[in-house]
């Protein structure tokens, strides 16, 4: 029974909690937190010290969540037709073949015309534009990615006109 307080399982345990969390939960994050998880069983495994183990769920975490999240997220998630948009257009920068466009998103953080703020959207905090002052908790409609940064939207207020 001692093997089961093992560092090699354990760090696999943490991975199955990390897995199933993830199917509980929206975002698609924890996925890359249990492939992380289970990198470090490995680590534990080929018998590397908690430090190293604790190095490589970090990198192998982090490295998934920024390099393969978007690319999971279009694979899992599909993509909205032209189709789907709410008959109001692109805005300026906005890309025709993002998936987010017409979509809703709430204001976390104000948005000004020469600042840009933040929104929440499929259940992750993305930068956000606008041509005019859109105040915190106010719902946003998606016009598109914006041309000089992918992690970031163009919105218009979701009531009244462009």
């Amino acid at each position: 029974m001692d093997w089961l307080y093992s560092a090699h399982v354990l760090w696999f345990l943490a991975g199955a909690v990390f897995l199933l969390a993830e199917m509980a939960l929206p975002g698609f994050v924890l996925l890359f937190f249990a492939l992380g998880a289970f990198a470090a069983a490995f680590a534990a495994w080929v018998t590397l010290t908690l430090g190293w183990q604790i190095v490589v769920f970090l990198a192998v975490s982090l490295a998934g969540l920024g390099l393969l999240r978007r690319i999971f997220l279009r694979v899992f998630q599909g993509r909205v037709s032209a189709q789907a948009d709410d008959g109001h257009g692109h805005g300026p920068g906005a890309h025709t073949d993002d998936e987010a466009t017409g979509k809703a998103a709430l204001v976390t953080r104000p948005i000004t015309p020469s600042v840009p703020g933040e929104i929440k959207f499929r259940g992750s905090f993305w930068r956000a534009e606008a041509t005019v002052n859109i105040g915190e908790g106010e719902n946003v409609v998606i016009l598109g990615q914006t041309k000089h940064d992918t992690g970031a939207y163009n919105v218009r207020p979701a009531t009244g006109e462009k």
